[in-house]
């Protein structure tokens, strides 16, 4: 169905919602641009294109439409629809992944746009396996189906004026579709249908990452916004020992080579001319993460925020290079060094701390209300 106008401003009115009969709009493959693309399916794939019952069908675009190739048909439309309750491939540039539901295919300035329209649920057993790939107990996986719905509801209307509610990437959630879910996945999603955590009858930003390194941040610390009572500084477990301390990455090293350092900086976060001369934190969080960063040239010192630098070099360097904001920097003879403890930005749920408090009994409510404080669990209408 449609996202309704009614529907969003109702999410403040929980009772209101019916989880079994709403859809929302992924768009898949997005930070992939490519021209063309081929779904297959074991069945004949519903379609909009008059005639066309193959179970292959190819699109690419042109200057400002696409050119869909059914078997012998060949047809000029300015959309192709899939409809399918089974999964169907779709590959672009030699990934291929498997998708239900509705696939919407637009020709967007000479590039494949695809959004997905799934039904919630739906939707959640795959991000909860993208999110949770070195997870491994069931208690874990339903809180992290809990947070991910949360969080989907929080952020639906994140890319709205784009045509859809959110993207596949980590600047939502992962989505890469369909292919090898695990049942103790598929039954987490299932026992928690429809519950959410809410703060005064809103659904939370359930933020989430992978290992908090000994303790959680407060939100106010990592972006400028409304202090949230649910998204404060949390001890990971007992004191000197953490949950996530088994975690692989729990304490990391990283060498990165001055050349290859400065080649980054200039590209992304100080002009090409300027020549790179220092850089320290000049400000901390009482968790230890850095705030800001002070980066020295020979023409001026340029500042950054810590989550910002983070997240510029995760894209740029990889997201195991600098690996979360609670570090220290070193020079090495011809090498920087970057010290620190976790992976991600520190905020919310901590999802190695919530696997090992899993293997240790404990259930996923328990798990939820370690890491979000003040916060109820509600059961939307139709989450039986």
């Amino acid at each position: 169905m449609k996202l309704k106008i009614l529907f969003l401003n109702l999410l403040i009115l929980f009772s209101n919602l019916k989880v079994e009969a709403f859809d929302i709009k992924i768009k898949i493959f997005s930070n992939l641009k490519s021209k063309q693309a081929i779904i297959e399916s074991s069945y004949p794939l519903k379609n909009n294109i008059s005639d066309c019952k193959s179970a292959k069908i190819k699109v690419k675009t042109n200057s400002s439409n696409l050119e869909i190739e059914c078997g012998k048909i060949h047809k000029i439309k300015t959309k192709l629809e899939i409809n399918s309750n089974n999964l169907f491939s779709i590959e672009i540039n030699g990934k291929k992944r498997f998708y239900t539901d509705k696939i919407i295919i637009t020709n967007e300035k000479g590039i494949l746009s695809l959004i997905n329209q799934i039904e919630l649920e739906k939707y959640l057993k795959s991000v909860v396996k993208d999110e949770t790939q070195d997870l491994s107990n069931f208690q874990a996986y339903k809180a992290q189906a809990v947070v991910s719905r949360t969080y989907t509801l929080a952020s639906i209307k994140r890319h709205i004026a784009k045509g859809y509610n959110l993207c596949d990437t980590t600047h939502c959630q992962l989505y890469k579709g369909f292919n090898q879910i695990k049942k103790e996945i598929e039954k987490a999603v299932d026992e928690t249908k429809g519950e959410i955590l809410t703060y005064r009858g809103k659904p939370i930003w359930a933020f989430y990452h992978s290992i908090c390194g000994g303790i959680t941040e407060d939100v106010s610390y990592i972006w400028q916004q409304e202090p949230k009572p649910y998204l404060k500084q949390i001890e990971d477990g007992p004191l000197n020992k953490p949950y996530c301390f088994k975690a692989k990455g729990f304490k990391w090293r990283t060498k990165i080579g001055i050349k290859t350092f400065k080649k980054f900086l200039k590209k992304k976060i100080i002009k090409p001319e300027e020549e790179f001369k220092d850089i320290k934190v000049e400000k901390i969080s009482p968790t230890g993460r850095a705030i800001e960063l002070a980066i020295a040239t020979d023409k001026k010192t340029k500042r950054i925020s810590g989550i910002d630098f983070y997240h510029i070099a995760g894209r740029e360097l990889g997201w195991n290079a600098i690996r979360s904001t609670k570090f220290k920097i070193y020079y090495e003879k011809d090498f920087i060094v970057f010290e620190g403890y976790g992976h991600g930005h520190g905020v919310g749920m901590c999802q190695h701390g919530a696997d090992e408090m899993a293997g240790l009994g404990y259930d996923y409510k328990k798990i939820l209300n370690h890491y979000y404080k003040n916060v109820k669990i509600i059961k939307l209408e139709g989450g039986k």
